[in-house]
């Protein structure tokens, strides 16, 4: 979850809690931490780069220093930072306040930030290695491709090395045939080197397209990975709700930081994958043709640039971290203006929105520039390498001419042997500058790998976390036999502590239609999210039926709607049972929510839609799609989180029905009185840890069979329901409401 940006009196304290380099005594307005970073943006960006050109006097273009909204918050602020987690998770579960109202009113819904982070600084250490060799170990397992591809891709290196060779002592038989004035020999050679020339490019080619399919089994392997240890029930849920204070945006690393990563490793094995072999090679034939001094100079002239590239890159691999920690939350932004881009036209909060995007991407734009800084030393080391290769082979092959080692030889294989000897030099130079040149890419899958291994290390922490709680999804000592959902004098708390509901204990028995009701932020929901196994409890027990994932079905306010055909959406979330589902009970289940006007939209039951089913279907249509899944599975209990609350009275009135008719239990949160009427039993919740049940006077009778059959879905009985006659499938002969 995200927390909503402080108001100006929050802002007030936490500059006060700060260090004193945050506040200005003379003042009464505080620095945001971050101003000064806006500040230096103004300062060294180029003007192009600054939104309204950097003009002072633009307020709408170029937000104002008082309208800076940093990322980040006072690391020191420790009070500061409780209050935000507490603020965060009551947020979660469903808790509201004045202090969350007054935000909401002074920045609307799109002035997010990411949370409290403390200060950690990412470089190349032993936990990097760690974390790296953990990705490498998915990389190369036996599932993975992508072993074989680092084979082929090395045996066409060497083969490719081999023939770069050959290109590059061509010049010097130039020299001698042409210092020869051999012209037979000179078109055999031009020959021979336009073939050698046109292999050396097949070759290359043959390297990128082998890299190429490395990047994208790396991908494939990383994300598949990631996909199985993060999309799991309960972990998918508490990654995104409880941890966001360590772990921001995991959509963004699981979907753009591997993509990175993977395509950052391929131009790296591209250049680096035989070098080993290349710099034994070419040292040996420099000390052939220089002596010792040759290898002696270049070795020396790599450490002084590898050590000065070392100390060079650390600072990079920080930056990056954090840069893509801004892309994610400027992304993030934009993803909120799609979904919630009704709701802005409707509050005419186009500018409100406007201001947090320019925020945001000033923020981005900054992170970048510090990037970009930081890089420019290493790239200025990486160039300088590059070209003082060059003169140093010269240096190299002087030593021994002017030591007369060469006297006496003809000017052409003196040519010949200068040409050579430059070139190795030159290509030994080249393959320690690529290795410096790597700096680059190795600092970004630093930066990515960091990011992917935090991921990775806090899923391992859930993971333990859940093992250690004694009720969870569902454990098999807490299951029950019969058709009931026991609470025995449970007690369960917010994740950042705060005690909800004491001592709770109730029967949920089949047959038995509870309403849970109380005040915003009583903990309504937090009972679900307990039956559902997605908060622990902190004392207690709770029993769940047998068939707990066949018996219990979850309805929430807002239904997921998948991506795929109406069939698909009916069995949601098992796909599998798509092939089961028959044009008949389809149209059945559309039948008894009032949704058959879907047979003519569609068009085909098993026609995939590209267009967002949120788009197609209005709010009420998708709760009543929900309830066709519901009717679909006819399950003991439904669990209804205000499912009903999009839908007219009549619509919500025949979904109670069929519930009954199909022995449906519905236990249902709710703020409308009048859904009280469809049950038997109150839960109601004072809204500080106390709750009382009581029974729901009904002259109504109610149905003995709770064996979620669903025969009374194809029978024809009727029955009297709030003095109106109602038939199975027919609906309410007189609708008195």
């Amino acid at each position: 979850m995200y927390r909503l940006l402080p108001t100006e009196e929050d802002a007030r304290e936490e500059d006060r809690t700060a260090s004193g380099s945050n506040f200005d005594p003379e003042s009464s307005t505080p620095r945001r931490p971050l101003q000064s970073m806006a500040q230096k943006f103004k300062s060294i960006a180029p003007s192009f780069l600054y939104l309204g050109g950097g003009g002072s006097n633009s307020s709408s273009s170029a937000p104002s220093t008082s309208s800076w909204r940093p990322w980040s918050t006072p690391s020191g602020a420790k009070n500061n930072s409780s209050r935000s987690r507490r603020r965060t998770n009551s947020n979660t579960s469903g808790r509201t306040n004045r202090t969350q109202q007054q935000q909401h009113h002074n920045h609307g819904r799109f002035g997010y930030q990411p949370p409290v982070k403390k200060k950690v600084e990412y470089k190349l250490d032993r936990l990097f290695l760690k974390r790296i060799s953990r990705l490498f170990e998915i990389l190369f397992s036996k599932q993975s491709k992508v072993p074989w591809l680092y084979i082929g891709m090395t045996l066409f290196c060497c083969l490719n090395e081999g023939i770069f060779y050959f290109v590059g002592t061509i010049p010097s038989r130039y020299y001698k045939v042409l210092g020869d004035k051999d012209s037979a020999a000179f078109f055999r050679l031009l020959v021979v080197s336009l073939l050698t020339v046109f292999l050396a490019g097949f070759g290359k080619s043959v390297i990128f397209l082998m890299g190429s399919l490395l990047s994208l089994e790396a991908r494939r392997s990383l994300t598949l990975y990631f996909h199985r240890i993060y999309i799991q029930p309960k972990l998918f849920y508490r990654i995104l709700t409880m941890h966001d204070e360590e772990i921001d945006n995991p959509d963004q690393r699981i979907t753009q930081d591997i993509d990175k990563l993977a395509e950052a490793m391929r131009k790296m094995v591209e250049d680096l994958i035989i070098s080993p072999l290349s710099i034994a090679f070419y040292t040996w034939q420099c000390w052939q043709m220089a002596g010792y001094i040759g290898p002696l100079c270049i070795y020396g002239y790599f450490i002084f640039s590898a050590v000065t590239s070392r100390l060079l890159i650390n600072p990079i691999v920080d930056a990056i971290f954090f840069k893509e920690s801004a892309e994610g939350y400027f992304r993030f932004l934009h993803v909120r203006f799609r979904q919630f881009t009704e709701s802005i036209t409707f509050s005419r909060g186009e500018s409100e929105a406007k201001t947090a995007a320019d925020d945001s991407l000033e923020n981005l734009l900054c992170s970048q520039l510090i990037v970009i800084y930081k890089e420019l030393p290493l790239k200025f080391l990486q160039q300088s390498v590059s070209y003082f290769g060059s003169i140093l082979s010269y240096v190299i092959i002087a030593i021994p001419i002017f030591l007369g080692h060469y006297d006496g030889l003809p000017a052409s294989d003196l040519s010949a042997i200068i040409s050579k000897t430059s070139f190795v030099s030159m290509y030994l130079t080249y393959q320690f500058s690529q290795i410096i040149k790597c700096g680059t890419e190795f600092s970004d899958l630093a930066g990515y790998t960091s990011r992917l291994g935090q991921l990775m290390e806090a899923l391992d922490m859930l993971n333990t976390e859940m093992e250690n709680i004694a009720i969870d999804y569902p454990h098999e000592e807490s299951l029950s036999m019969d058709s009931s959902i026991r609470f025995e004098n449970v007690t369960f708390s917010t994740p950042a502590g705060e005690v909800i509901i004491s001592g709770f204990t109730h029967r949920f028995e089949a047959g038995v239609n509870t309403v849970i009701v109380g005040p915003n932020g009583s903990g309504k929901t937090s009972i679900l999210r307990v039956m559902g196994g997605l908060w622990p409890v902190s004392k207690g027990q709770v029993i769940l039926p047998h068939q707990y994932r066949k018996d219990v079905i979850f309805l929430p306010q807002t239904p997921y709607m998948t991506y795929g055909t109406l069939r698909e959406q009916l069995v949601y979330p098992h796909r599998e049972l798509a092939s089961s589902i028959t044009d008949a009970d389809i149209l059945r289940v559309l039948k008894l929510v009032r949704l058959e006007h879907l047979v003519e939209t569609v068009e085909d039951f098993d026609q995939v839609y590209t267009l967002d089913w949120n788009k197609m279907l209005s709010p009420g249509e998708q709760q009543k799609l929900a309830f066709a899944r519901l009717f679909y599975v006819k399950p003991i209990f439904a669990v209804l989180d205000e499912s009903t609350c999009s839908m007219d009275i009549t619509s919500e009135k025949e979904m109670f029905r069929q519930c009954r008719l199909l022995n449906i239990t519905c236990i249902t949160v709710c703020h409308q009185a009048s859904l009280e009427k469809y049950h038997q039993q109150r839960i109601a919740l004072d809204g500080h840890g106390g709750w009382s049940c009581s029974e729901i006077a009904s002259p109504r009778p109610r149905s003995q069979s709770f064996g979620g059959s669903g025969s009374g879905a194809a029978s024809a009985l009727t029955m009297m329901a709030d003095d109106v006659e109602i038939d199975t499938l027919g609906g309410a002969v007189d609708d008195s409401e």
